[in-house]
């Protein structure tokens, strides 16, 4: 199955609706704003090609879904066009790559040098830690928050960008708000906690 016809608008629309949280067809028609048989075809083609996964749920109470569909694993669609390289393909993606796909969409392509040099540092860590994100909001100083399970305690450094300047790297355990902050580590959820106002 060519991979490109899995993202039309309505496919799209249910692989973002599946991104917080497993979701029923009804609960699919409803945020998509479209019929139960409509998505239900959609999400037989998702699972086809290996996107999203079901899961059968015991049902002993009338209006309740019996069947849930989530995202299955992580992968990335690549596509590239760059220079004499010109190529596609559906990869699975480690801890690591997930992490550097996630800057790479940061918004501000002046930063994302930074960041990836900044989480070059730190990587061989990446076991150890339970969260990391950095302050989208100030960028001078590169503020990182982290979690650990561990008593490991990240360091400040200095990092010179592609522009020349240099900034300095620092690392916080107590978090801001959810709104100051771009994720890029986060296996137990602790950014959805917080967004719920469980965190702290």
């Amino acid at each position: 199955m060519e991979h490109e016809t899995l993202f039309t608008a309505s496919k799209w629309h249910i692989l973002k609706a599946l991104e917080l949280q497993p979701r029923s067809p009804l609960e699919l028609a409803k945020v998509c704003n479209t019929s139960v048989a409509n998505v239900s075809q959609q999400l037989r083609l998702l699972e086809m090609a290996g996107l999203v996964t079901s899961k059968r749920i015991s049902n002993r109470d009338k209006d309740k879904p019996r069947v849930l569909y989530s995202l299955n694993g992580d992968l990335s669609y690549l596509i590239s066009t760059s220079g004499n390289f010109v190529d596609k393909k559906l990869v699975h993606l480690s801890d690591y790559n997930k992490i550097i796909m996630r800057i790479w969409f940061f918004e501000r392509p002046d930063m994302r040098y930074l960041i990836e040099k900044a989480f070059w540092r730190i990587e061989e860590r990446l076991d150890k830690l339970t969260f990391l994100a950095f302050n989208k909001s100030s960028m001078s100083p590169l503020v990182f928050y982290y979690r650990t399970g561990t008593k490991l305690q990240l360091k400040p450094f200095t990092l010179a960008g592609r522009d020349g300047v240099t900034r300095q790297i620092i690392f916080e355990t107590a978090l801001p708000s959810a709104e100051q902050m771009y994720v890029l580590h986060d296996p137990l959820g602790i950014a959805q906690e917080k967004k719920r106002g469980g965190g702290k």
